[in-house]
């Protein structure tokens, strides 16, 4: 498989503190990968390491199969990045931050830059000090794919935007990767994004990589049920089922959590008793929960 992104064993710390790891990653190149977890997981450090502005203390990592750690910083020029905070000179027009990139970046692309700039309805004239936090993400956008970009970084950049843009942020980076094949790599606490246009999914926490799964794997191998059973409940066999996360009972029906094929959990509970057997609504947040507290982990997002 071609990588875009891969991580060997990637350490940084800060005053003694581990920000990230021994962190072994790998992203598909073409994917929409989401990257999730707690604050101070880690996730700003990383992409950080990988954009280069801040350096590893051990490991390695590679962007478009170059070391992050080479000196010939040529291939960042084929790298977007929007964190979540976009910094950028107030005193700037919009105009102007536009031909600051052109300038810096080779393969800019001006047309790009102006059909983004117009479906966004952004301000050409206004100083970037009077934008919304909003519009400053979406001038970051515009810049970042402008520069014809075969990954772009993405650092929680719609957390606390108003669903408008919100949405009008997440098509455009579906559009991207969809129509360019654009390889999109984004952090974000907002689960309900990534099942809206992720096709990857990874979590981290303490700076160690949790699981890394396709969406479509994570969602087709993960189950809760609604059993109801013909008599009392059999607590222990349920207690031993393969795969079993969580379950809940009251009086004879059982809420049941659990990882496996449909096919084999139907027959176990058939064995079992139940006399009928309903799939649930589980949606994406619902299952992250769940495989924070199957690995030990008991916070919220």
């Amino acid at each position: 498989m071609d990588y875009a992104l891969q991580t060997q064993a990637l350490y940084k710390s800060f005053d003694g503190c581990k920000a990230v790891d021994g962190l072994d990653l790998t992203v598909p190149a073409g994917s929409i990968f989401g990257l999730i977890g707690p604050n101070g997981a880690g996730k700003s450090t990383l992409i950080q390491m990988l954009i280069g502005i801040i350096r590893p203390d051990k490991g390695e990592a590679y962007i478009l199969g170059r070391s992050i750690r080479e000196k010939d910083g040529g291939i960042r020029n084929q790298v977007g990045y929007v964190p979540d905070v976009p910094v950028m000179y107030p005193s700037f027009s919009v105009a102007e931050m536009y031909r600051l990139g052109s300038k810096l970046y080779p393969y800019w692309d001006w047309q790009r830059c102006r059909d983004l700039h117009h479906s966004f309805d952004l301000p050409a004239a206004g100083h970037i000090r009077s934008l919304s936090r909003g519009q400053k993400v979406q001038v970051a956008l515009v810049m970042a794919l402008a520069l014809r970009p075969r990954l772009l970084l993405l650092d929680e950049p719609t957390a606390g935007l108003d669903p408008v843009v919100r949405r009008a942020f997440l098509h455009t980076i579906v559009e991207e990767a969809a129509s360019r094949g654009t390889t999109i790599f984004y952090s974000t606490h907002n689960l309900n994004d990534l099942e809206q246009s992720a096709d990857h999914i990874a979590a981290i926490h303490r700076g160690k990589l949790l699981f890394s799964r396709s969406l479509d794997e994570l969602k087709e191998s993960m189950h809760r049920v609604q059993v109801v059973f013909t008599g009392e409940p059999p607590v222990e066999a349920i207690a031993s089922l393969p795969g079993l996360f969580n379950w809940q009972s009251s009086g004879k029906v059982v809420i049941i959590t659990i990882n496996g094929e449909l096919d084999s959990i139907y027959a176990r509970l058939t064995v079992l008793g139940a006399e009928m057997i309903k799939v649930m609504d589980f949606d994406l947040e619902s299952m992250f929960v769940e495989l924070m507290k199957a690995v030990g982990y008991g916070f919220g997002m």
